[in-house]
């Protein structure tokens, strides 16, 4: 079984669910915004849940994270994300939100 949480009501998946249609991909990179540096993972995940709302999902499958150097930046850091937005059918969805919330 894949690694799964939820964010804002939305499931993350790093790896797999053979339930999961996909409704495209996503890409987020807070290296450019201001005050990147202060930024972290639930941002991203922040950014990746709106997207995928905005396009009718409520899961993200195949997703990947981490922190990239910038190039011409001394000790400064950006977060990355990544991964296929996609929808799960109702049953299920609400099944993985009521194991996770019980956690």
């Amino acid at each position: 079984m894949a690694y799964t949480t939820v964010f804002q009501d939305i499931i993350f998946v790093e790896g797999n669910n053979p339930n999961a249609t996909i409704l495209g991909d996503v890409h987020i990179d807070l290296g450019y915004q201001f005050g990147a540096q202060l930024k972290n993972l639930n941002d991203v995940k922040k950014e990746i849940a709106s997207q995928i709302t905005s396009k009718g999902g409520n899961c993200i499958v195949d997703f990947k994270y981490g922190q990239k150097s910038r190039l011409f930046a001394i000790d400064d850091v950006s977060f990355w994300g990544s991964g296929k937005i996609a929808s799960l059918p109702q049953d299920i969805y609400e099944e993985i939100l009521a194991k996770k919330k019980k956690r």
